[in-house]
């Protein structure tokens, strides 16, 4: 009798603020090996949610490291690492002043719901590092960093704290300041989930992460990765 077919795909739970690298990861992999990736996104606690609930993901590529770890001491995971460092940045537009604090208070700011996504726990680090709290500002939050891009993008905000990473997305003529030094460094996580671990091509993918191809497209897309 012939045995099971061995897996020719991934399935790919990604961070929202990483997805179009993703998909330029996807198809990198996908001219390497034939092999196929399916991406799924949204932000990294929704994702995390479904994986504790059985979700059928091989791969998690979070924003963050706390949820990968906490999948691998629950034993939903069989290997971690970190995969691309992002930066927060501010954005504004008509902004009058040079002062990322004076052109908080008052402005509708969106920001990434932190509860949800590790992008917006960063958000809620700079603010406070302004001595700044939240009934100063008119808080925006989308459920991940990508909403709150749509949210300034369509001009329902001013102010937007968003991944560095996504700022080509955005029109040319706003202000960007960069965020680095007022909160934690936004250290990434893969996670090699107990699905993948029985998939040959998960862990392929997995392991295609971390070679010289996947970093040169991490780094492209506005990432730093890790040494």
């Amino acid at each position: 009798m012939a045995g099971p077919a061995i897996s020719a795909s991934v399935t790919v739970a990604v961070a929202s603020n990483f997805l179009t690298t993703s998909q330029a990861l996807e198809t990198a992999f996908e001219a390497e090996t034939g092999h196929e990736v399916t991406l799924v996104h949204g932000s990294t606690g929704r994702l995390y949610a479904q994986i504790v609930a059985g979700a059928p993901f091989d791969i998690f590529l979070s924003a963050d490291m706390q949820r990968p770890e906490a999948l691998l001491v629950g034993g939903l995971a069989v290997d971690t690492r970190i995969y691309a460092v992002g930066a927060l940045v501010l954005v504004a537009r008509d902004a009058p002043e040079d002062d990322p604090a004076e052109l908080l208070i008052g402005q509708r700011v969106a920001l990434a719901n932190p509860a949800l996504a590790p992008y917006g726990a960063a958000a809620m680090e700079v603010i406070g590092s302004y001595g700044l709290t939240p009934d100063q500002i008119q808080l925006l939050m989308g459920d991940n960093v990508g909403q709150a891009a749509s949210i300034f993008v369509t001009g329902n905000a001013d102010r937007a704290f968003l991944a560095a990473a996504l700022l080509p997305k955005l029109d040319l003529g706003i202000t960007v300041f960069e965020m680095a030094g007022r909160h934690m460094p936004v250290r990434q996580g893969a996670a090699l989930l107990d699905k993948g671990a029985a998939n040959p091509v998960a862990q392929a993918f997995y392991d295609w992460l971390a070679g010289p191809t996947a970093r040169a497209v991490i780094e492209a897309g506005g990432y730093e990765v890790p040494t």
